[in-house]
């Protein structure tokens, strides 16, 4: 919650980690490939405590698999903190394998829940610059700013496939938006949303030095994650529309009440009509609430998703040493 209301919050900063949002659930073991977990709105990892213990007690997953969690503050705007998500995932595998040897690192899968799924359709599309042009009226490279400047908002709104992420998973994820964002109750949430020091800054930098070149089209506040998930948002709309890149797999999960036709279904936040999009390799629809994430039902669809994919992977990596 105070990751949710608070940009600046920094969730690792007393255990005097890096701060990058990537947790690994074990030690890093190379041959097997990562499942990178990614919270929803308001949420954390803990979330996925029920489905990391049902996979870790699978023999044949936790000899092929790790799992990496992903923690980011969910008040954010959704670009900005998918950038973050992918500047995570490249710095760990520059570290972790800086040969680049290590074949199951490059056939990960992403794995998101409700927002957290919006994060990792931003790891697998190709944006060009749709997002910027959202936001700026000149090119991100006739502005002026400096150069750290530049390279935290080139991230946060040009997007390209990660070449090491193979198949992502989405859960009740809003590729549409969520009716309840674009309510009274979502505006007063995204009213009390402090954003990072950080990016505000250099949006105000960008505008101090472009006077007179009507930079932006416009600055009255930086949108928030409820913002960008709004129904009529240019943001939610621009990724809606963008298809995921060739060569990576997708999959859906999604959760609706008891209502019988699917038009009108949902989870009670996301809408059926949202959460389904064409293109994915399966489409599983179970009974759930929004928090499907432990719904046995869905933990099973992600284990018969990642043997699938571990069947694909299996040609391309060496046999890991398999634990006592």
């Amino acid at each position: 919650l105070a990751g949710f209301l608070s940009g600046a919050f920094r969730p690792n900063a007393q255990s005097g980690a890096d701060d990058d949002g990537l947790l690994l659930v074990h030690p890093y073991r190379p041959g097997r490939i990562p499942i990178v977990l990614v919270h929803g709105t308001a949420s954390s990892p803990a979330r996925w405590a029920d489905l990391v213990n049902e996979l870790e007690i699978d023999r044949e997953i936790w000899d092929h698999y790790q799992v990496w969690l992903y923690m980011y503050n969910t008040g954010n705007p959704i670009g900005y903190s998918a950038g973050l998500l992918r500047n995570s995932l490249e710095s760990a595998l520059r570290e972790l394998d800086p040969p680049g040897t290590d074949a199951a690192l490059r056939r990960m899968v992403v794995i998101g829940h409700s927002q957290g799924g919006l994060l990792t359709k931003l790891t697998a599309v190709d944006s060009g610059d749709r997002f910027w042009k959202l936001t700026a009226k000149r090119s991100i490279n006739e502005l002026k700013m400096n150069d750290e400047t530049r390279e935290v908002l080139r991230r946060s709104a040009f997007f390209t496939p990660e070449p090491f992420v193979k198949r992502v998973i989405f859960v009740c994820t809003p590729h549409r938006g969520s009716y309840l964002a674009g309510m009274t109750l979502g505006r007063i949430a995204s009213s009390l949303v402090s954003l990072p020091s950080e990016l505000t800054g250099r949006m105000v930098e960008v505008v101090t030095m472009n006077r007179g070149a009507r930079a932006l089209r416009s600055f009255d506040r930086i949108p928030t994650s409820i913002d960008n998930m709004a129904p009529s948002s240019g943001f939610i709309r621009t990724l809606a529309a963008l298809p995921i890149a060739p060569g990576i797999a997708a999959n859906s999960i999604i959760a609706v009440d008891d209502t019988d036709e699917l038009d009108e279904a949902s989870d009670g936040v996301v809408r059926y009509t949202s959460a389904h999009i064409e293109g994915v390799e399966s489409e599983k629809i179970i009974r759930s609430g929004h928090s499907a994430q432990g719904n046995p039902s869905a933990i099973e669809e992600i284990r018969r998703i990642l043997l699938r994919h571990l069947q694909e992977a299996e040609p391309e990596l060496s046999p890991p040493e398999r634990s006592p």
